[in-house]
């Protein structure tokens, strides 16, 4: 019986037509009925009025009057879980890191009841800022991914798995309670075999008979292979689980029936094995002579309340299995946990038109941003006992890798550490040595025997008066100005001796070419040669200079003949 409160009472609204409930698997439920506006009645249908039903009770939330009838429209009376207010509820240590049944039996209202927690045993913070009890409900149906059926007359809430739809064998045939229906379907991205991997191509081969695949098959009846890869998966048991649940969103066509129907159960007690329940499987035999049999979830029932209008009741079935992947907002969808240490983690995913942000929080902060044209991570860590931040960041595109106000770390096959950049001491720290296999640091290669380079120099073209020069200098005939000096210094001593003397004349004589090749080495090798310079004179003459960790020291020039030529 369909009733309204008053200060006397349950008054019965008799007058109503059209009355009808309509609930989804969500646990979503509405009540909606008709009266005539110069009914005394009506004068008790207020917003915010009390409604009941046999089986639950509702507020008036919205009445639309016109000439000849006014529709009541009306929502479930949660307004119990509304009284309470809370401004964060991640800093609640009751709900931080707790399976369902914990948060709602600390938030529920006085005198109401949770059944049905035992369905999920995963431990969860829902968080939520500024916010009442009812958001927070809302919340760990979300979190948690679970469904709600809500008895407002006994003060009841029951946690349902949505997963767990039963079949009892109801079927709607065109023969027997179907009146009408319509359909739509798509069998696009229709699989049947899935191969899954997790972490490090985890499979969960060992535990399922040897196969890295499942298979569900009966609507095709023959495999449609794809594969199906989750990093954040460490556990095989819960990937293989996971892996039917996605199997299942991929192995049938996705379809949904609007169907009205008889609802012999209401009508006929003989026929009560046909009673219609939400979230429960049907069989559908639209088409007799197609003979395709689909078993449809029951998604929304749209009950009437009066016996002469119970046949118009509709149900909408559908194939489409719940995505096991959380529904997550266009804009932004928060995770919060609690880590071991009792500081709180939380994860954010925010997705725009311009870019996909992924931020956690917790001691510190990560960030990664990819955008058309870049990749941005910032890196933020708690310093000094959390006064202050240290932050990283690292930019990927089209000119390379930049880091700002961090390091670089490099570690071999066996995770030791190579390679080091330390940017607090701006120095470069490696394990192990560096080549360079084609290019140059500065003019000088680096490999095996140490820092080398090469120069060519073109000898002037000295005559017999330079030579004579040297010799009157070296009897201290004449003096040399600087120029004159460094001119006349062939072999580059930083003193003019015999040896520039002879050198001369050979390369005026032709024995030495114009043309001189430098080879430098420095190694650290023989500290009696820690620098060595090769002059290549050119016509097979040549002499080697030395650096060593004490001084300069010079061989003999060594030439084609023993003796000098004059």
């Amino acid at each position: 019986m369909l009733s309204v409160k008053t200060q006397d009472g349950w008054l019965p609204i008799t007058v109503a037509t059209n009355a009808y409930v309509e609930k989804d698997e969500e646990g979503e439920e509405t009540l909606s009925f008709d009266v005539p506006p110069d009914s005394e009645l009506f004068t008790y249908l207020k917003t915010e009025a009390e409604v009941r039903t046999e089986d639950n009770l509702y507020l008036i939330k919205g009445v639309n009057k016109l000439i000849t009838q006014a529709t009541i429209t009306c929502e479930l009376d949660m307004d119990d879980w509304k009284a309470s207010y809370y401004l964060k509820t991640a800093d609640i240590a009751a709900l931080q890191t707790k399976n369902i049944g914990d948060v709602l039996n600390y938030i529920k209202p006085s005198g109401w009841t949770v059944t049905g927690e035992e369905v999920r045993t995963i431990r969860r913070t829902p968080d939520k800022e500024k916010c009442n009890g009812y958001d927070v409900l809302m919340r760990c149906r979300t979190v948690y991914d679970v469904q709600y059926d809500f008895d407002c007359l006994s003060k009841v809430v029951t946690v349902i798995d949505p997963y767990a739809s039963m079949d009892t064998g109801l079927y709607v045939t065109p023969e027997l309670n179907m009146k009408d229906h319509t359909y739509k379907e798509s069998s696009t991205g229709l699989v049947t075999r899935l191969y899954c991997y997790g972490a490090d191509d985890l499979t969960f081969s060992d535990i399922n008979e040897g196969k890295p695949y499942i298979d569900l098959q009966g609507y095709k009846g023959k495999p449609i292979v794809s594969s199906w890869t989750d990093g954040r998966y460490t556990n095989k048991e819960s990937l293989l689980a996971d892996g039917r649940k996605k199997l299942q969103e991929l192995a049938a066509p996705v379809g949904s029936y609007t169907i009205n129907m008889i609802d012999l159960a209401a009508v006929d007690d003989k026929y009560k094995d046909l009673k219609v329940k939400i979230r429960e499987t049907a069989h559908c035999i639209i088409d007799p002579v197609r003979g395709i049999d689909v078993p449809h979830r029951i998604v929304k029932i749209r009950k009437y309340l009066l016996d002469e209008e119970r046949s118009n009741n509709t149900i909408t079935l559908s194939n489409e299995p719940r995505k096991i992947t959380d529904m997550i907002n266009q804009m932004q969808e928060n995770v919060t946990e609690l880590t071991q240490d009792g500081y709180k983690k939380e994860t954010t995913i925010r997705n725009n038109s311009e870019s996909i942000e992924l931020i956690a929080k917790g001691l510190g902060e990560a960030q990664l941003k990819l955008q058309e044209d870049q990749i941005v991570a910032l890196i933020s860590k708690a310093i000094n006992n959390g006064n202050s931040m240290q932050t990283m960041q690292v930019i990927i595109d089209i000119l390379g890798l930049t880091i700002k106000n961090g390091g670089i770390k490099v570690y071999d096959g066996n995770n030791s550490l190579v390679l080091y950049v330390d940017q607090n001491s701006k120095k470069l720290v490696m394990n192990g040595s560096i080549e360079s296999q084609s290019g140059h640091i500065g003019g000088w290669s680096l490999n095996s025997e140490g820092l080398t380079a090469s120069y060519t120099a073109n000898i002037p073209n000295y005559t017999s008066a330079d030579t004579e020069k040297i010799k009157q200098f070296i009897l201290g005939q004449i003096t040399l100005t600087d120029a004159e000096y460094d001119y006349l210094d062939i072999d580059r001593s930083g003193t003019i001796t015999s040896a520039d003397y002879v050198i001369m004349k050979n390369v005026i004589s032709g024995l030495h070419s114009h043309t001189w090749r430098y080879d430098y080495v420095i190694s650290p090798y023989d500290p009696a040669k820690f620098v060595k310079v090769h002059i290549d004179m050119g016509n097979g003459t040549s002499r080697d200079r030395y650096i060593s960790l004490m001084g300069i020291s010079t061989d003999a020039m060594r030439y084609v003949n023993d003796k000098v030529r004059g």
